[in-house]
């Protein structure tokens, strides 16, 4: 099989030749846009072996104002096709997809939460100062933080019509406030998960073959999320202290990508043996099927990528491993 054909077969549940990987990572700020972001992105496909192209988005929602207080978020706004940062990431898509012919593309969407982070104080850091003004401008002003992220919300939409539009085949949707210390159920229901799921809609309206759902961040409660729109999801195993056979049960009917730490363990500070130990471990607890092997978020910039190139060889030991067994039997 080739990439394409080994995706789509685990998201429709048929037999793969191996395991499908899916790994990926910031890249330096040089190498957001542009021709620098288009040969960053090819060299790591290419040296990675990651069956899945996901094109990194680093471009933050646009303030003119930086948003101190809750009337602020009267400053945000509507942004089109036109707007420049987007234009700017649908380049990198066109240009990215053009090389990617073997391989399906994934565009980044950084999810409604996070994008409003990006507005905050100048600071698009959402563990630092930004994830606690939203708490308290929206319990303080929730008609006026409510218009904001229904703006941004509208952008996505567009974002994610432009991806698809640029040749991208999925979309990455990256969900933040589930955290259980944030937002409380009540308000994630109400003020978060219809917008979230307005914009993953969106997508499939455009076209999407697909849409990989990554929760992110720690203590996330996974069950806000489960009638999101989806076919693959993804979410903090270290984090949530939610394991792949736990989640598995509550996404029953999705493809799960993950399974190995992004922070530490055997694919950050571990030799080959460890990795594919622990690969064929994940595998076999799995089953393999409609699963995508990856990592609990984004992996470290300075981790090599032969260091990620070795899970796909692990993967493709495992299935030889499988079949001297059976021989073995026999």
């Amino acid at each position: 099989m080739n990439k394409r054909e080994r995706v789509f077969a685990a998201l429709s549940g048929e037999k793969t030749d191996r395991v499908p990987v899916g790994f990926w990572m910031h890249f330096k700020p040089e190498a957001y846009y542009g021709t620098t972001a288009v040969e960053t992105h090819i060299k790591y496909f290419n040296e990675s072996r990651t069956d899945i192209c996901k094109i990194m988005n680093e471009c933050t929602y646009p303030c003119d104002h930086n948003i101190q207080s809750a009337r602020d978020w009267k400053q945000v706004k509507i942004y089109d096709h036109t707007a420049a940062f987007i234009q700017c990431q649908t380049d990198v898509i066109k240009r990215v997809v053009s090389h990617c012919k073997d391989a399906p593309t994934v565009a980044t969407i950084h999810g409604v939460v996070a994008s409003a982070s990006h507005t905050l104080l100048g600071i698009p850091k959402y563990d630092s100062i930004g994830r606690f003004a939203q708490l308290y401008h929206l319990r303080t002003s929730p008609i006026m933080v409510w218009d904001a992220y229904k703006k941004i919300a509208d952008t996505l939409c567009t974002i994610a019509k432009e991806s698809i539009k640029a040749g991208a085949e999925g979309i990455y949707y990256a969900a933040l406030g589930g955290e259980e210390d944030g937002f409380t159920d009540e308000e994630h229901a109400k003020y978060i998960a219809p917008l979230d799921q307005l914009v993953i809609q969106a997508a499939y309206d455009a076209g999407a073959k697909f849409v990989i759902l990554h929760m992110c961040k720690p203590r996330v409660r996974l069950e806000r999320f489960i009638d999101y729109p989806c076919d693959i999801v993804n979410w903090g195993i270290e984090e949530s202290q939610i394991s792949l056979t736990e989640g598995k049960k509550l996404f029953h009917n999705k493809v799960l990508l993950g399974g190995l730490n992004n922070q530490h363990g055997p694919l950050i500070d571990g030799g080959y043996d460890q990795l594919e130990k622990e690969i064929h471990k994940i595998i076999t607890m799995t089953g393999g099927k409609r699963f995508i092997l990856g990592s609990d978020c984004t992996l470290p910039g300075e981790l090599s990528y032969e260091k990620i190139a070795m899970t796909v060889r692990a993967c493709e030991s495992y299935n030889l491993s499988r079949r001297d067994l059976v021989s073995a039997k026999r």
